[in-house]
C-alpha cells in the first residue's frame, strides 16, 4: 500500500477533460477540415497538448488563426503550432478564430452527423479519446 498515496498524487497533477465540440463539414472535394472543442485541465500542473490522431485523416496538426495588417488590409491566416499549453485549473478553447485541430488528408468525405474519434496526445504520455460530431456551421 506504499504506492497508493503516490498514485493519488500523480492523478491530481494533470487531468485533461474535453468539453464536447465538433468537426467542420466540408465539401467532398476538400481534403482538410478543422475540429473544435474545449480542453480543461483540472489538475495542479500544466498540460501540454502535442498532437492528435484519427482514422479519418492522414494526420492532425495544431493551428492558431491569426490576423495581420498589411498595406492597410487585414490578412487572415493560420499558423501551425508545436504544442498548446493548458495551465492548471483552466480551459483552452479550440474554436473558429482561435485554436483548432487541422485534420489533413481526409481519407474519405465526412458526412453531416457522423461521429469522428480523435485521440489527443499530451507531452506527459496522457492520451484522451474524444468523439466529435461532424456539423455544418
Amino acid at each position: 500500500m506504499r504506492f497508493f498515496p503516490l498514485l493519488l498524487a500523480t492523478l491530481a497533477l494533470a487531468q485533461p477533460v474535453a468539453v464536447p465540440g465538433w468537426v467542420r463539414l466540408v465539401p467532398s472535394v476538400v481534403k482538410d477540415t478543422a475540429a473544435y472543442l474545449t480542453l480543461e485541465n483540472r489538475g495542479k500542473t500544466p498540460l501540454r497538448l502535442v498532437g492528435a490522431e484519427t482514422k479519418v485523416a492522414e494526420r492532425i496538426s495544431l493551428h492558431q488563426d491569426h490576423r495581420e495588417h498589411r498595406g492597410g488590409q487585414v490578412v487572415l491566416g493560420m499558423r501551425p503550432l508545436p504544442y498548446v499549453d493548458i495551465p492548471p485549473r483552466s480551459k483552452v478553447e479550440f474554436r473558429p478564430g482561435k485554436y483548432h485541430l487541422m485534420l489533413e488528408g481526409l481519407k474519405r468525405p465526412l458526412k453531416a452527423g457522423e461521429k469522428v474519434e480523435l485521440t489527443l496526445r499530451f507531452a506527459d504520455g496522457t492520451r484522451l479519446k474524444v468523439i466529435l460530431p461532424v456539423e455544418m456551421r
